[in-house]
C-alpha cells in the first residue's frame, strides 16, 4: 500500500499521513487519529523513505557507500567486509548508508549522489581523476582503501610493512629465492598500464623489489606486473631456482598450488606458498595455507569516524592518509627451506 492509499483509507490528505509517520513537529492532528495512521502504517510495514527524509531535513544523516563494481563486493571480497563495519559504525554513530554502485567500464569516475547526503565513502580508488568531481563537490568524504583528492582523507593498508612481514617470515626460514605472483589482467578485459592498478597492486610489488634489494636477493622474473598469468609467473621463477612464492591474493596461492602439483612439486615439502588476504576457509584448504590477514574491519571502522571528522569539521582539516598493518597467520603451506640455495 502506498501513501495515496493510505490516506484514502483515512480520509485525509496524504500530506497528512506523510506528516504523521515522518513525526513532523508544528503539525496539528487529534492523537486518535495519529495513533491509528501509526497503527496501520506498522501493520503494513510502511515507512518513510530516509532518502526523501534527508532532502528535506537539515540536519541529513545520510551516507552514500561508492564503489566501482557490484560483483567484486557481491563476491565476498576481503573489503566487503570493511564495508560492513562501515555501516555497522555509522549507525551506532547515528547514520544510515546507502550504496551506489559506479561501473568503472560503464563511466570514468565515481561521481557525486544523486540526492543530499552528509557525506560519502569511496571504495578501492584506484587514480585521482576518478574521484575529481567528488572531491570538488563541497561533500565530505572519506576513500576506504583506495586514493583520495586534496579535499578528502583515505584509509588504506600498509602495504610496505604487510609485504617486508611476509618475505621476513620466509627469509627468516631460509629461503633466498622467493617469486612473486602479482594480480593478473588480461590485457583482452579493460587494460591500463601497471602504475594504474590498484595502490595495492602497485605497492606489494614496489616493497617486493625494495626487500629483494635490502635482502642481497635476487628477484624473480617475470610475475611483477600484471601482463604475465600465473603459468608464465610459476615457470620463470621455478627455472631461477625458486623455493617460495607469495601471491597477490587467496585465489592466487590456490592456483600456485594447482600448478606447483601438476609440475610434480610438493607445499611445502619443496616449495613454499604463502598470500595476502586471510579468507576463512585459508585455514582449511590442504595445506592450511599461511596468510597476511588485511585489517578490513579496522579500516572500515576507522572511515567511518574519520568521515565523522570531516562531517562536523573536527580533526586535521587537510588530506589525512592512515594506514594500518595486517597480521601474519602461519599455517602449513610454509616450512623452512630444504632446497638447495
Amino acid at each position: 500500500m502506498n501513501l495515496k492509499e493510505l490516506a484514502a483509507e483515512f480520509g485525509v490528505s496524504p500530506s497528512t499521513i506523510s506528516r504523521v509517520v515522518n513525526q513532523s513537529k508544528n503539525f496539528s492532528v487529534s492523537a486518535e487519529l495519529r495513533g491509528r495512521i501509526l497503527a496501520r502504517a506498522a501493520e503494513l510495514g510502511y515507512a518513510p523513505n530516509p532518502m526523501y527524509q534527508a532532502m528535506r531535513k537539515k540536519d541529513n544523516r545520510q551516507i552514500s557507500i561508492l564503489f566501482p563494481y557490484l560483483l567484486h563486493i557481491m563476491g565476498g571480497a576481503d573489503i566487503s567486509k570493511g564495508i560492513d563495519c562501515l555501516s555497522e559504525e555509522l549507525f551506532r554513530l547515528g547514520y544510515s548508508s546507502h550504496y551506489l554502485s559506479c561501473p568503472q567500464e560503464q563511466r570514468r569516475n565515481y561521481g557525486v549522489p544523486p540526492w543530499k547526503v552528509a557525506g560519502a565513502v569511496a571504495v578501492d580508488v584506484r587514480l585521482p581523476g576518478q574521484i575529481a568531481e567528488l572531491d570538488a563537490s563541497g561533500i565530505p568524504y572519506v576513500s576506504l582503501n583506495g586514493i583520495a583528492g586534496p579535499n578528502g582523507a583515505s584509509v588504506l593498508v600498509d602495504e610496505r610493512a604487510n609485504t617486508f612481514l611476509l618475505l621476513d617470515y620466509l627469509y627468516g626460514l631460509g629461503h633466498r629465492r622467493i617469486g612473486y605472483v602479482s594480480h593478473y589482467r588480461s590485457r583482452e578485459v579493460v587494460h591500463f598500464e601497471f602504475q594504474e592498478n590498484h595502490y595495492s597492486v602497485v605497492e606489494r610489488a614496489e616493497a617486493y623489489l625494495e626487500f629483494c634489494r635490502e635482502r642481497e636477493l635476487m628477484p624473480l622474473l617475470p610475475g611483477l606486473d600484471s601482463d604475465h598469468n600465473a603459468a608464465e609467473t610459476v615457470d620463470g621463477a621455478l627455472a631461477q631456482g625458486a623455493t617460495a612464492f607469495v601471491t597477490y591474493a587467496f585465489t592466487d596461492a590456490l592456483r600456485v598450488e594447482y600448478l606447483l602439483r601438476k609440475r610434480g612439486l610438493r607445499v611445502p615439502e619443496e616449495v613454499s606458498v604463502a598470500a595476502f588476504n586471510n579468507p576463512k576457509v585459508a585455514a582449511f584448504v590442504n595445506p592450511a595455507l599461511t596468510c597476511i590477514e588485511i585489517p578490513v574491519g579496522e579500516m572500515g571502522r576507522t572511515a567511518a569516524r574519520l568521515l565523522l571528522d570531516k562531517i562536523n569539521k573536527t580533526g586535521d582539516p587537510a588530506n589525512a592518509s592512515i594506514r594500518l598493518v595486517g597480521k601474519l597467520h602461519r599455517r602449513d603451506s610454509v616450512a623452512p627451506c630444504r632446497r638447495k640455495k
